[in-house]
């Protein structure tokens, strides 16, 4: 059945059901295969799937609901008392146990619970193996009362059904959860129930199954007792709920020791934790180096328009796009802080799909480009120098921006950011032609040698800058502020080139001159609030940076209208990004990582915080435990992070962290004895690493790496400095050239 039939046969069986309920007056307890149990509003969601499955011949276990019409109004003491005089309560009590023989298993169905943007996993109660009248209404009670401490109070109905015995049970993701690939089934798995997983109480064993089932990797033992054929019969599973609710499905399931495989629970994927179809992989990459901080509304106008197109133009010119536009942006803002795509810088390879070798389309365009690639890259380095020459040219034609006419300095920033496009494309191009071996100086080498010798010399940082503008090289930009250099060493000795691969040379003067014409920028800009909070339209000159490139024009033209810029926290609201994510359908970071063996994250997200074992004093702190206990639900949202010795992506609380976006590792049983309480840990959710901030440098790649710098273009060859216009007057910049993130991912971006 494709995918739309069943979404039909759905939505027409629930409509079918409604009807039905509202004939059908005060229903207090349904069978789930009666038409009526579909409804949500009376059966809750998780019993109302089951029902749907059931009525379309999937293998669910039969049983009955509690319905929220019957636990309207009443707590657990007093639902128990009703149904403890309840004769039909109690037949089907006794046609479910077969008079008392049978063990239940009393679940929570809450209206509130599994729908795609809120799972609410594992946050209200479920009781097993209950035995006995007495002991079933009070497990119904209890189940009741569960509502009443979630997150949001919500009618609660509670699904009753006989316990099974298995052989082997688990969770499964008719998606890859980690990566968003529907290609593949992400099933753990474990010897006996699937509760001993969804708990977190064992990591299980996870697997990767294709779509017909095929065995794609292992993390873990393989049960004994998973079959050939139980992995086909799971991948059937997955597409029969696929195509029965419209999408994939989060589902748990055991096999009964003859083989009977059962369906115990499925619900939509939560769409913020998973990322879209054809999702881009973005990260920091190389531009951390040079925006390590969040920067502010104005300096994203300015700077990340320039990038894009520059990316995008070059990769036109090598032969990756065609002639239409592309259909995601190849740079982000996640809340100031600046992604791009790496499979389009090739710092990370895209994912091959079987079609790939025979797709005739990036041939032919490289076809096309051959011819001209080949000349560029032998004209490369002569391209660049003239273009430095043009550039140099211009900055020195600038005059000091404080004689320049209101009129005038608008010009400045469109006519600079046009520039800063044609420098970004050259640059990336440059590094696309890059052999990967390549060496040369970097300007971060040149800078750190002038700023020491011109700190021998007796001059402060802004004598240094205007002296010797490569020393920006080690100040990353920064619209307002003071500009202070990083420390050097006492003496340093400056490169002498020797050695220089011409591409890589090429690539470091561009780098540079991209550093100038955004310190332009700026101080245009500062210059531009300077007079707007002369003439009252600001309270600050600093404020400019938090206004809109269109409403700085606005307001240049615009004298008798004034502002009002909201005051805007320090604090960045995201820490950092992860080394590679993808989006999720509503715009949600989602960590790129996949299984493998040791410790791995399964929530995206860096974090760094006081460590504690305390879950009273765990708000704001990194929290070490050692299961994926679903009872720590409640703590999530105050949670910097968390890190636990065990658990599976698929557990309960793994799948709200990721709804919450709580950076959180799994499977970490390595040094945590040696850690003490208080003690600052650094999580990191995409790359599966913890590490204290001191040696996270050195082991895991994570802290900032001090004194680490942009690379700019040496002056040791033919970096003529610009004006003193540009170079003098108001400055931007701040404190530190540190790499933010330092990532594997933003290393191997040092190409691009």
């Amino acid at each position: 059945m494709p995918p739309a039939v069943g979404m039909v046969v759905f939505i027409e069986f629930t409509e079918f059901a409604e009807a039905v309920m509202a004939d059908g007056g005060e229903a207090r307890l349904v069978w789930l295969d009666d038409p009526a149990a579909t409804g949500v509003e009376l059966v809750g969601a998780k019993a109302a799937n089951l029902a749907v499955s059931a009525n379309a011949g999937l293998p669910v276990i039969p049983g009955f609901v509690v319905t929220t019409r019957a636990s309207a109004g009443l707590d657990g003491p007093a639902i128990a008392a009703a149904l403890a005089d309840d004769d039909e309560a109690r037949r089907h009590w006794d046609r479910l146990t077969d008079g008392g023989d049978r063990p239940l298993a009393v679940r929570s169905s809450s209206v509130a619970e599994d729908s795609e943007t809120s799972s609410m996993a594992g946050q209200f109660l479920s009781v097993l193996h209950v035995t006995g009248w007495d002991a079933f209404v009070k497990a119904v009670g209890d189940v009741v009362d569960s509502a009443r401490i979630g997150p949001e109070a919500a009618a609660m109905a509670v699904l009753v059904q006989p316990m099974a015995q298995a052989r082997l049970g688990g969770v499964m993701f008719g998606l890859d959860p980690l990566t968003g690939d529907r290609s593949r089934l992400l099933v753990s798995m474990t010897d006996g129930l699937p509760e001993l997983i969804v708990s977190g109480e064992v990591s299980g064993t996870s697997v990767v199954l294709s779509r017909l089932g095929r065995l794609r990797s292992v993390d873990g033992p393989v049960p004994a007792s998973l079959h050939a054929d139980d992995r086909f019969r799971l991948a059937r599973l997955a597409r029969r709920t696929r195509r029965l609710f419209g999408g994939p499905q989060d589902m748990e399931w055991l096999i009964e020791p003859d083989g009977t495989l059962r369906l115990l629970q499925s619900r939509p994927v939560t769409a913020s934790a998973v990322p879209a179809r054809r999702s881009h992989l973005f990260g920091p990459g190389p531009v951390a180096e040079t925006f390590p901080e969040p920067l502010s509304r104005l300096e994203l106008d300015l700077w990340v328009p320039p990038l894009e197109e520059g990316l995008e133009e070059a990769l036109r010119l090598s032969g990756t796009l065609g002639r239409r536009p592309p259909k995601q942006p190849y740079v982000l803002d996640i809340q100031g802080r600046v992604a791009v795509d790496l499979e389009a810088l090739g710092v990370l390879r895209g994912r091959k799909r079987w079609w790939t070798p025979f797709d005739p389309r990036p041939g032919y365009r490289r076809l096309r480009a051959a011819w001209r690639i080949g000349r560029l890259r032998v004209a490369m380095p002569a391209i660049v120098a003239d273009l430095a020459t043009e550039v140099d040219e211009s900055l020195r034609a600038v005059p000091p921006l404080e004689q320049l006419a209101d009129h005038q300095l608008p010009v400045l920033l469109r006519n600079a950011r046009s520039t800063l496009m044609g420098v970004h494309a050259h640059e990336i191009l440059a590094g696309l032609f890059l052999n990967a071996r390549a060496s040369a100086t970097t300007g971060a080498a040149v800078a750190v040698a002038t700023v020491s010798l011109g700190r021998e010399d007796g001059l402060d940082d802004e004598q240094i800058i205007t002296r010797f503008p490569e020393a920006l090289a080690l100040v990353p930009p920064r619209v307002g502020g003071e500009r202070r250099l990083p420390p050097t060493p006492a003496y340093v000795a400056t490169p002498t080139g020797e050695g220089d691969d011409p591409m890589a040379l090429a690539r470091e003067t561009l780098r540079l001159r991209a550093r100038w014409l955004q310190e332009l920028t700026a101080l245009a800009a500062v210059e531009l609030g300077r007079r707007m909070a002369r003439r009252g339209q600001l309270h600050h000159a600093a404020d400019v940076r938090h206004l809109t490139l269109d409403a700085l024009m606005t307001l240049t033209v615009a004298h008798n209208v004034a502002v009002a810029v909201p005051v805007r926290s320090d604090e960045p609201l995201v820490p950092s990004l992860p080394a590679a994510f993808r989006l999720a359908p509503d715009g949600s970071l989602v960590a790129d990582g996949r299984a493998g063996g040791g410790p791995r994250g399964v929530s995206s997200g860096r974090a760094q915080a006081p460590l504690t074992r305390d879950t009273e004093q765990a708000a704001g702190k990194i929290l070490l435990v050692e299961s994926l206990d679903p009872t720590l639900a409640a703590l999530l949202p105050d949670l910097a992070g968390l890190v636990a010795r065990s658990g599976s992506p698929l557990s309960h609380l793994a799948i709200l962290a990721r709804e919450y976006r709580v950076p959180t590792v799994v499977g970490f049983p390595d040094g945590l004895d040696d850690l003490a309480e208080g003690d600052e840990l650094i999580v990191d959710g995409g790359d599966g690493t913890v590490s204290r901030p001191d040696d996270a440098a050195d082991d895991s790649g994570l802290a900032d790496a001090a004194g680490d710098a942009p690379a700019g273009a040496p002056a040791a060859n033919g970096t003529a400095g610009p004006a003193a216009g540009f170079s003098s007057g108001a400055a931007a910049g701040q404190a530190g050239a540190k790499r933010a993130g330092g990532t594997p991912a933003g290393r191997a971006g040092g190409g691009s």
